[in-house]
């Protein structure tokens, strides 16, 4: 490869890649030499996406997901040989079912108690390792053997946390949490692994856009938009916005060797 020539990247996933997409005249300029494709699809229709002659997409049987991956993406599949890296955000990877187990339980091998069952700190950890390993299989068998970047969906941000409109559970519950640290320390690590077993580099989500443990800093979810339709105003607290996906794409630019 020629100085002159650009690094073929590509951003995939659910409606979480529209913090990249919103982001990208800010990516290019700082990474000239990236061409930066993004395709996404909703979550639901990501799920049941598929590889077929090196080409990602939905069901091709389902020709209203053809349709909308067209309209949102300008063909309805990406050749995926194509890119020198892949980005791929969006899906949780396990890890409601493991805040859930935690919030269920007293953990045994940590002080504080609230009049729960007794679960073991290894316990725990089997709990979140067999959460993400389905998750992750599931992402393997999409992409077949194309080398994956994965960053987890984004955390919601500060504002799910009190009763109403946008309240969201378990990442509600970390907020106070007492150990919500060593269990995002304990996801973490099992999830890198579990990626990393299956050939793939977990990107995880900047500290720099974290609030607390679960939680990310409320003003990155200020302006966020749809990935379907940039008119379409989001600010659920769910999806981030471009200040968020420029952080993000950094931190996958450092992991690919690209940033300076």
């Amino acid at each position: 490869m020629t100085a002159q020539e650009d690094i073929n990247v590509a951003v995939i996933g659910t409606s979480n890649i529209g913090a990249v997409k919103y982001a990208q005249t800010r990516i290019e300029a700082a990474y000239p030499q990236l061409a930066v494709t993004c395709y996404g699809l909703p979550g639901g229709k990501f799920d049941g996406a598929q590889l077929i002659d090196n080409h990602f997409g939905p069901d091709r049987a389902d020709t209203a997901a053809m349709k909308l991956a067209r309209r949102i993406n300008g063909a309805p599949t990406l050749d995926l040989s194509r890119f020198a890296h892949i980005l791929v955000i969006g899906d949780t990877l396990g890890l409601p079912a493991t805040l859930w187990t935690a919030l269920s339980y007293d953990i045994a091998d940590w002080s504080t108690r609230t009049g729960r069952d007794l679960l073991s700190l290894p316990a725990l950890q089997a709990t979140a390792e067999e959460a993400i390993a389905a998750r992750a299989d599931h992402l393997r068998a999409q992409f077949g053997t194309f080398e994956l970047h994965v960053a987890h969906a984004p955390y919601p941000t500060t504002a799910v946390v009190p009763k109403g409109v946008h309240h969201q559970q378990p990442y509600a519950a970390m907020a106070t949490y007492p150990h919500a640290a060593a269990l995002q320390t304990l996801h973490r690590h099992a999830l890198t692994l579990a990626l990393a077993d299956r050939g793939m580099t977990l990107i995880p989500q900047p500290d720099e856009t974290i609030a607390q443990p679960f939680l990310t800093k409320e003003p990155y979810g200020h302006g966020s938009m749809d990935f379907r339709n940039q008119d379409n105003l989001l600010n659920d607290h769910r999806h981030m916005n471009a200040d968020f996906g420029a952080s993000l794409f950094n931190a996958f630019a450092i992991a690919i060797g690209a940033a300076p």
